[in-house]
């Protein structure tokens, strides 16, 4: 995608290479000899940060990798509020990253108008997932860039986390950070950060918002990690066992209580006032008539724009054409009821398991296995009303990725074995944000884990082979066969 370099009127493309067709080689990357005091005190200063094609920058044109939104773009008067506060706090904008086109679902072999970025890990032919994907892949493929901005509506930023091994930030649903960012489904709408450390996750979380009291782990008092049996156990063993390895260090070594529930069989057994429908009936095309109704619906602008340009309707993947019809589809009298119904589900979930604040909730993102980028693996048309992937957004959650190991897979590419990231995603109550960090700060420290993410095929450094026999037995897990631990 475009690198940046500033001028006095905002941002402008760095002309090498092809520019125009996004196919840049070359990356204007800023100094950081005689880097100045970080007046602020955030840690930000001269930090160079990647930011996915969805956000206005001043001076800059939007693609969304789509070449026919890009011919209808208009350089922007402004750039949008969460970059900002990012360049505020002494952030260096180095370029802009691809996505999935038009901030929706595509795998490599969907993609039309522009390749997708390339998943380093593994062999290095798996998908990047969608739609953040070039955000998370930048992180996992280059030491030089210190995070990435990315957003996230329904996975568009947790997916890109899991299959690239970066840990990422989605903070509490806010409006003011939507400002100058393309939406999509604003409800849902969130910008989110991919980092390969957890201190730069909290420098930006810091920078879009204010720590409050909250901020500090409350060791003395247990809270209740939720376990929700409707979306466990994973169908990979391994993942499942590191997943489960995660979880036990979090009720070790943090006054943590795992509390094992279903969702669906708790709302059969007390629903809402006045429901008699069980869940999956109640948010049946809740999605359709919510989301799909205004992702059809901001995007009309466009259309309209290119009709009157070029009279023409815009070329889209078919994936997004499917998922406007069905968005047209939806009449507003389903739209107000779908709206109605995610918000008395919403209210019924804070009640039921965040009756107090410092509350998790632990969620597998999807099952870890192979996803090469050669092969047609269409995205699903419809994911489930109930699926996990909505339920941060529903609630309005802030959620953090953390990838805490690896598994094996033979891989078709190089005949070897290889690795694929395992990642845990945690959820914690609107406004809870610095606490949900902090918890998986401390419980990454408290139980030894690795903090830090490697760039490349693996996610974590190889460990030191074994060489005098007094270490052997402690460092047998360091062999290249066996699964590792963070």
């Amino acid at each position: 995608m475009p690198h940046l370099r500033t001028s006095r009127h905002g941002f402008t493309q760095l002309p090498v290479s092809g520019f125009t067709e996004f196919d840049t080689q070359g990356v204007a990357i800023p100094s950081r000899i005689g880097v100045p005091e970080d007046a602020n005190k955030l840690g930000l200063s001269q930090k160079r940060i990647a930011v996915k094609d969805v956000y206005r920058i001043r001076g800059m044109k939007t693609s969304l990798c789509n070449k026919d939104y890009y011919r209808v773009s208009r350089p922007s008067g402004e750039t949008a509020t969460a970059v900002q506060l990012l360049v505020d706090a002494g952030c260096q904008i180095v370029g802009l990253t691809k996505l999935s086109s038009m901030i929706a679902r595509e795998e490599p072999a969907e993609a039309v108008d522009f390749q997708t970025a390339f998943n380093p890990r593994g062999d290095g032919y798996q998908s990047p997932a969608g739609s953040s994907s070039g955000s998370a892949a930048a992180v996992a493929a280059y030491d030089w860039i210190d995070c990435a901005l990315g957003t996230d509506t329904s996975g568009s930023g947790r997916r890109p986390a899991l299959v690239n091994g970066v840990y990422q930030f989605r903070p509490t649903q806010s409006d003011h950070l939507l400002k100058g960012m393309v939406p999509t489904f604003c409800r849902f709408d969130s910008p989110c950060i991919f980092g390969r450390n957890l201190t730069i996750l909290g420098s930006v979380l810091r920078a879009w918002y204010t720590p409050t009291e909250t901020s500090v782990v409350p060791f003395g008092k247990t809270f209740q990690v939720i376990y929700p049996l409707d979306f466990f156990p994973v169908q990979n063993s391994e993942q499942m066992r590191i997943l489960n390895e995660f979880m036990d260090d979090m009720t070790t070594y943090l006054p943590a209580q795992l509390n094992c529930v279903s969702i669906a069989e708790t709302w059969r057994l007390s629903p809402p006032e006045g429901v008699k429908d069980k869940l999956s009936d109640y948010l049946r095309n809740v999605i359709v008539d919510t989301y799909y109704h205004d992702f059809y619906h901001s995007t009309e602008e466009f259309r309209d724009d290119l009709k009157e340009e070029y009279n023409r309707c815009p070329y889209v993947i078919p994936f997004v054409q499917d998922r406007w019809e069905l968005g047209a589809s939806v009449s507003r009298e389903d739209y107000e009821s779908g709206l109605q119904k995610l918000n008395v589900y919403r209210n019924w979930l804070l009640q039921r398991f965040f009756q107090h604040k410092q509350t998790l909730m632990v969620l597998p993102i999807s099952n870890v296995e192979p996803n090469y980028r050669d092969l047609a693996s269409k995205s699903p048309a419809i994911l489930e009303d109930t699926d996990q992937l909505y339920l941060p957004p529903i609630l309005g959650s802030p959620d953090i990725v953390l990838p805490i190991g690896e598994v094996k897979y033979l891989s078709k590419i190089t005949e070897r074995h290889e690795h694929l990231p395992v990642a845990i995603n945690l959820v914690a109550a609107p406004g809870e944000d610095f606490w949900l960090l902090n918890v998986a700060r401390e419980t990454l420290k408290l139980s030894g884990r690795r903090e830090e993410i490697c760039t490349g095929p693996r996610i974590f450094p190889k460990l030191p082979k074994a060489a005098p026999k007094t270490l052997a037995l402690s460092l047998d897990s360091s062999s290249e066969e066996s699964v590792v631990k963070a």
